[in-house]
């Protein structure tokens, strides 16, 4: 029996747990600290990153029974999206919702 943990949801051998990013840091890229079983690890997060999207770290997981291996430490990513935006931020999201209009807002 495995005790529940806040942190993280255990699948099998793997830990999976989840990580939130603001909506900048989604379009732009960036670097996270991950809590695993083992301490923290760093997560580089590429640009375009979509919320629900699933980053694998191999070997962070719990220990196979018969000592050969261990599972993965599976990461979510959820994007924030601001609730308020002051009166800047809404012009600047215009600005650049115009910029890329024709082509879609969001070409994957």
């Amino acid at each position: 029996r495995v005790k529940h943990d806040r942190q993280f949801n255990r699948q099998g051998y793997d830990i999976i747990s989840e990580v939130t990013i603001p909506m900048v840091s989604a379009a732009l890229g960036t670097e996270v600290d991950v809590k695993t079983v083992d301490g923290d690890v760093s997560l580089k997060i590429p640009g375009g990153t979509q919320s629900g999207k699933v980053f694998r770290l191999s070997e962070r997981g719990v220990p196979h029974v018969n000592g050969r291996g261990r599972g993965s430490h599976l990461v979510e990513v959820t994007v924030e999206i601001p609730h308020k935006l002051n009166a800047k931020q809404k012009e600047l999201l215009e600005e650049f919702a115009k910029a890329g209009e024709g082509k879609g807002l969001f070409n994957r």
